[in-house]
């Protein structure tokens, strides 16, 4: 048999597929038990607005995961550029405060990118780092006091544009972006080489320490965007409410199906898990789910989906070999 046959042939359930059902199901299923669910305005203001700060940090981060590294300080970067921002516009004006938070969030991102690609020290142990290094940055430069939003962070975290807030228009735009990199250009193909096997990759001419700096700081960019509309929906930051984003987010490209291993990624994937993450934390809210039970819930979810995950991937392994094997006697 033919490889073209054998690919005909093939059927089943994507993980990707897998995720959009469990999505669709979790909406339907909320939705019957309680109808304002269901309400476009809950919808838009309430389910999507609330995921759009993790949904954008969680595109970057696939792409370093993807290269089998990991960034445990987003959630530190996010909160110390939403500071210094405020900071500088409540001295300076809106302007400075701009400059400030986005010049902050790339700083952090670039530094983590050159302690990984340069020093060669692990990921993991450079960011768990930095982490504590810029919430104890966060915690000086406000004495644990907090600090409150300006105009541009008001505007976007809670302006509208056509009917739909600024800051899920943003994240629509970017998500798209962020889908194009890693499908379409030769960054994208550069992350998945890397994770695979980095050392083969740099004998292959491809500049892996450039590649890895690049992601990094693309990292620290979005955390500072991610920022400014989380400055804009809450008003007021302090420095400890980023102690639960990084897992969070970390949480979301897992369940997106991209591999901590390096190597298996997708931008649809993480998409799609960001909107189940949305739908289970507005969900249970709305159904008076306890904060407690809501917790065990996500985990129970996120394990499901890593089964799932698992086993889908060890399927399309067998495929591959199959296939391999039916080109061979051809």
């Amino acid at each position: 048999m033919k490889a073209k046959e054998l690919n005909k042939k093939k059927s089943g359930l994507s993980f990707n597929s897998s995720l959009l059902l469990i999505f669709v199901v979790l909406f339907v299923s909320i939705g019957l038990m309680n109808n304002n669910f269901l309400n476009p305005n809950y919808i838009i203001n309430v389910m999507l607005k609330n995921i759009i700060e993790i949904g954008l940090v969680a595109l970057p981060l696939t792409l370093i995961i993807i290269t089998s590294g990991i960034d445990l300080s987003v959630g530190s970067i996010m909160i110390l550029s939403a500071i210094s921002g405020g900071i500088a516009a409540a001295s300076l004006g809106s302007v400075p405060g701009i400059i400030v938070g986005l010049a902050v969030g790339v700083a952090c991102g670039l530094m983590n990118g050159l302690v990984v690609a340069k020093l060669k020290i692990s990921p993991l142990v450079t960011t768990l780092a930095t982490l504590f290094l810029f919430r104890g940055i966060a915690k000086g430069i406000t004495s644990g006091d907090s600090v409150y939003s300006y105009d541009f962070t008001t505007f976007m975290g809670n302006q509208t544009l056509f009917g739909l807030p600024i800051s899920i228009i943003i994240y629509a735009v970017v998500a798209v972006i962020f889908c194009v990199i890693l499908s379409k250009t030769t960054l994208g193909r550069s992350l998945f080489a890397i994770g695979f096997n980095e050392n083969a990759t740099r004998y292959s001419g491809i500049k892996a320490d450039k590649v890895l700096i690049t992601i990094y700081t693309l990292c620290g960019l979005l955390c500072a965007i991610a920022a400014f509309i989380y400055l804009g929906r809450f008003t007021s930051v302090k420095f400890d409410v980023a102690n639960t984003l990084n897992l969070r987010i970390i949480t979301v490209v897992v369940l997106g199906g991209t591999s901590i291993n390096g190597g298996i990624g997708d931008m649809k994937g993480t998409i799609l898990a960001t909107l189940i993450i949305g739908v289970l934390n507005s969900g249970l809210t709305v159904l008076n789910i306890p904060i407690d039970v809501q917790t065990i819930i996500n985990g129970i979810v996120l394990v499901i989906s890593l089964i799932v995950y698992s086993i889908l991937i060890e399927k399309e392994k067998n495929k591959r070999i199959l296939e391999v094997a039916a080109m061979k006697k051809t």
